[in-house]
């Protein structure tokens, strides 16, 4: 009976545990359940003592990079403008530029072309100077052609007028002293 009784037992104990109805505790302690819920106070407690300076560290980093990415903007803005100002310098340089090269075509052009007159009149005094000079040449050549031919006639003519020598060598004389006199005409 023993046996019997040990194993009546033992089936009866195993009714109770199968029939067993859990307790609070045992779920908190069986089901890790106390476990989770020490994690969470543990994570809620190091939340709210590191949280709120982890925030505040991320907040200003972004507060610090929004500041420096608008002064980079200001920056930026400044040297745009200081380069369109030098740009509107530069357009107004080459603007000026342009114009004293213009003024000084201008003079330039001036110049020569009082140069070219002057170089022109003095040509020009040169020719008539030359055309003078060979036009007394040629009517001095043709005055003493003349004159030669003028002579050679006269003579001819003087001998057939008088056949005196005497009074032929004074009409000769006569007629080359008129010669050599100043012209009336």
């Amino acid at each position: 009976m023993s046996d019997h009784s040990n194993h009546n037992t033992a089936s009866h104990i195993k009714a109770e545990t199968h029939h067993h109805t859990p307790t609070a505790w045992d779920i908190v302690v069986k089901s890790d359940l106390l476990n989770v819920l020490i994690l969470a106070v543990a994570l809620i407690y190091l939340g709210n003592k590191f949280l709120p300076g982890i925030v505040d560290q991320r907040k200003k980093q972004i507060s610090k990079e929004l500041e420096e990415a608008k002064q980079a903007r200001i920056k930026a803005e400044e040297e745009l403008e200081t380069i369109k100002q030098k740009s509107k310098n530069a357009t107004q340089e080459i603007e000026e530029m342009k114009e004293e090269a213009k003024k000084s075509a201008i003079t330039i052009k001036k110049q020569i072309e009082e140069e070219t007159e002057k170089e022109l009149e003095q040509l020009k005094q040169k020719v008539k100077r030359e055309t003078n000079s060979k036009y007394e040449e040629a009517v001095h050549d043709i005055k003493k052609s003349v004159g030669s031919t003028a002579i050679k006639l006269a003579e001819v003519a003087l001998t057939q007028v008088s056949k005196n020598q005497e009074v032929q060598k004074k009409l000769i004389s006569d007629f080359l002293s008129d010669l050599n006199s100043p012209n009336k005409n």
